[in-house]
């Protein structure tokens, strides 16, 4: 019997290598987002240092023009949230939108390595039976053909 062969080989390469790229791009974005989301917490981290460091010195007593500078400072910083906060949506989505192709690569890829695993199993089984036959046949010719030399 001739060896398997997958004849739908080199979709299956195609098909992983699409997942592979797929992956890859899903890991680029969540790194990304990560990334982003990180900015956002660190900048989120110095308005609520810039707002507490503008209550302590309120507290203590502050000219107008250090007060409106703070003021400006936290607005700044605000607006910068705004921004990152935006930026981090759109990654989220991009990372979505990249796990879904992977998803769908994935499943590709899937299906076509159960077609070559359900081919190696017909292809197994009709070695078995190929098998089987010869090894029926030899027991056939053995016992019922007589031996060679003694003929009665």
């Amino acid at each position: 019997m001739p060896r398997f062969r997958f004849r739908a080989k080199a979709a299956l390469e195609l098909r992983q290598q699409q997942e592979q790229a797929a992956a890859a791009a899903l890991a680029r974005f969540e790194a990304e987002f990560r990334e982003a989301e990180a900015s956002c917490a660190a900048v989120e981290r110095q308005r609520l240092i810039a707002q507490g460091e503008q209550i302590a010195q309120a507290r203590h007593g502050i000219d107008a023009s250090t007060l409106f500078w703070h003021r400006n400072w936290i607005v700044r910083l605000q607006a910068t949230v705004d921004e990152l906060r935006i930026e981090v949506r759109q990654r989220a989505d991009l990372v979505e939108a990249a796990r879904k192709t992977w998803q769908l690569a994935r499943q590709r890829r899937l299906a076509l390595d159960r077609m070559r695993q359900r081919a190696f199993g017909r292809h197994s089984a009709a070695e078995g039976r190929e098998e089987r036959r010869d090894i029926d046949e030899l027991a056939r010719l053995r016992f019922t053909v007589p031996p060679l030399g003694r003929e009665e």
